[in-house]
């Protein structure tokens, strides 16, 4: 017998993520800092232990999720019922996709950016049409409005900071396109806390905006915990597919005391970025290294033998991103690491290019 299995799946290409099989991985987009000594003082301590035992491990999580709920309701001072949680934001863009794409059918989105918009568009059976960014990566606004007018996509995502392009988008033009575009505009701000940029204050004047949160990126990818802000008509709809108990227990509860005290996290954002700005200086003397203005976790940077480097460093059992499309054959990205990755990385760049004079 065989499957019955959907036509349009057969061609579907899937997100891999990358080997985990490195000493030093800069590849992800992760943070460097390992929390989990941190937080297994606090469960010893007692500080979470009283929350975990009254979560017995047998029983389901609170499906309400209230308090995480109110604890980021009071930091972006939104209320609770214009948010919901998710398995990580990957989660909450294929609820959105599920719930929100019923007049066309139809999403816009930008090229390059997170590949999980068209991947799960895709696996919907839903169009997605993609614009390619401009030189500078930066959104073309011109064809892009034309498409809006042309199209009238029931959804639009916009990654500002943009994965892989770690730039931030022009403020104007996405503010343009909410403003001109019948359809929800997501954007996702998954490296928002490494930039100084966030539309979350524009969100009580515009009904069709949406912001996408994770937590992944500043210390707790395990965890698994996204989320969305929006207006409370797409929250009741989203969670009405919403899968049940979503939210383990223990990621329920360290999100919580994330949101209890941010400081120690922030100071960890800001060691990042001092990073990333080390990092642009550094690597400024090699002239064949095209590095592009980060605001994110991450640097963007083009070069002709990005595959030799990638082996080279490969092999000095350090990952780096690169990609399999033909557009971007040419570039890679490193997500920062602490000082002493950084600097193992900076020293296989000058070996590799002593060695490649």
């Amino acid at each position: 017998m065989s499957m019955r299995i959907k036509k349009h799946l057969k061609k579907l290409v899937p997100y891999n993520p990358d080997s985990i099989d490195y000493k030093i991985r800069l590849n992800a987009n992760e943070s460097p800092f390992n929390e989990t000594k941190k937080l297994l003082n606090k469960i010893k301590s007692g500080k979470l232990s009283t929350q975990l035992e009254d979560n017995s491990i047998n029983r389901y999580p609170d499906p309400s999720y209230s308090i995480l709920l109110n604890k980021i309701s009071r930091k972006y001072n939104v209320r609770s019922s214009n948010i919901v949680l998710s398995n990580g934001s990957d989660e909450l863009i294929l609820y959105l996709l599920m719930c929100l794409t019923g007049k066309t059918s139809r999403i816009l989105t930008f090229d390059p950016t997170f590949s999980m918009y068209q991947i799960l568009s895709e696996t919907l059976n839903i169009k997605c049409n993609r614009i390619s960014l401009d030189k500078n990566f930066d959104i073309p606004i011109g064809s892009t409005l034309k498409k809006i007018k042309e199209y009238d996509p029931d959804i639009i995502f916009i990654a500002s900071p943009n994965n892989p392009t770690s730039n931030s988008f022009s403020k104007e033009k996405i503010l343009e396109i909410i403003e001109k575009s019948d359809g929800l505009v997501v954007i996702d701000e998954a490296y928002a806390d490494y930039s100084k940029t966030s539309f979350i204050q524009h969100l009580s004047k515009y009904n069709n905006l949406a912001i996408l949160k994770t937590m992944s990126k500043v210390g707790f990818a395990s965890l698994r915990v996204g989320f969305l802000i929006t207006n409370k008509e797409a929250i009741e709809i989203i969670n009405k597919v919403r899968l049940p108990y979503n939210l383990s227990t223990l990621s329920n509860i360290i999100a919580q005391d994330f949101f209890d005290d941010d400081k120690k996290y922030n100071r960890d954002i800001q060691k990042i970025v001092k990073e990333r700005e080390r990092l642009n200086i550094l690597l400024k003397p090699y002239n064949k290294l095209m590095v592009y203005p980060s605001d994110s976790n991450f640097i963007f940077i083009k070069f002709s033998k990005t595959n030799s480097l990638y082996k080279y460093l490969q092999n000095h059992n350090i990952n780096i991103k690169v990609f399999g499309k033909p557009k971007l054959k040419n570039y890679f990205r490193v997500t920062i690491g602490t000082k002493k990755e950084n600097d193992l990385f900076l020293s296989c760049i000058k070996k590799f290019f002593n060695k490649n004079k």
